[in-house]
């Protein structure tokens, strides 16, 4: 009898920990939200690079190379970038809730054993904005083509974002919307 319950709390304590460890995987998001604002801005690179070369460029000039080009934000506080988004003709979709299950698949702390790192210049034309009650708490800015992000606010590490496929899913997932705006 005493066997029969050392085996059962035995197998009972290695299913929890198997369990645990599948919690861990997928319970650990950068963000907890109820909506998301995605911005794109359909811009070429040689509009980018005519913007970077020019001595006196506009404000509204200043406001896009920042946006697209710098890291802004520095926080989740730091919300004038985004009215600036939408004076600078950024298209603009809240995403549907249906969404959020494959985004916060997505969006999650990851353990890579032999990161990369792109070299490219990155032109964040796609931004995404995590609200929780309104209020922002996380902002992904982010280049398809060379597979960069600035991540804003994230509970956890997200320098490793992107590393498993993560750019092509999320592409994947966006690209549904660019064609409706």
């Amino acid at each position: 009898m005493k066997k029969i319950l050392l085996l059962g709390i035995c197998m009972a304590f290695v299913a929890c920990q198997q369990k645990k460890e599948a919690v861990v995987a997928q319970e650990m998001p950068f963000f907890v939200y109820d909506a998301v604002d995605y911005y794109h801005l359909d811009i070429k690179q040689q509009a980018v690079d005519s913007i970077a070369m020019k001595a006196d460029k506009t404000n509204k000039e200043l406001a896009l190379m920042q946006i697209l080009q710098q890291r802004i934000p520095v926080s989740t506080i730091d919300t004038l970038f985004i009215n600036n988004m939408e004076i600078l003709a950024f298209d603009k979709v809240r995403l549907d809730p249906k969404m959020y299950k494959e985004l916060g698949r997505l969006f999650v702390k990851q353990t890579v054993e032999n990161p990369s790192y792109p070299s490219c210049e990155p032109i964040y034309r796609d931004v995404l904005i995590f609200r929780k009650k309104d209020k922002v708490i996380g902002v992904a800015k982010l280049d398809f083509d060379c597979g960069r992000s600035a991540i804003v606010g994230a509970r956890y590490d997200a320098s490793l974002f992107g590393q498993s496929g993560e750019y092509a899913k999320l592409h994947h997932l966006l690209r549904s919307l660019k064609t409706a705006l």
